[in-house]
């Protein structure tokens, strides 16, 4: 599992991951990812487009980010999951913070939603 960060604009963290959400790979970027997800109010952006796989402890991980963010105030969205990925969070509860569109848009839905929680945006079909 490989990870990259990025910010969008000065207030969004953007964390990518490339692989499986595995016993492995989740171990790898779990410390990263959390940390990630710190501060006050943070808006947060997982790219789960190149993630092939997620186990339960990948989901435990995800479910983590999520409590993490919410409790310090902020949001989080799950960016564009491929397909294996969109079932495993429908299956955990987890596909009303799925986004699908442009990193910009996904930014944008954070930054202007009201009362702290972003839905899913974008077609569910692909």
């Amino acid at each position: 599992m490989e990870l990259s960060f990025a910010e969008i604009g000065e207030d969004v963290s953007l964390l990518k991951l490339d692989g499986n959400l595995d016993l492995t790979g989740t171990r790898a970027v779990e410390v990263e990812v959390l940390a990630s997800c710190g501060g006050e109010r943070p808006l947060v952006l997982i790219g789960l487009s190149e993630t092939r796989f997620v186990s339960s402890l990948g989901v435990l991980l995800l479910l983590q980010a999520l409590k993490t963010v919410a409790g310090r105030g902020g949001r989080l969205l799950f960016l564009n999951p491929s397909a294996l990925v969109a079932s495993v969070l429908e299956i955990s509860g987890l596909s009303a913070y799925a986004f699908r569109g442009s990193e910009a848009d996904a930014a944008d839905a954070l930054r202007n939603s009201a009362g702290g929680e972003v839905l899913a945006g974008g077609d569910w079909s692909a």
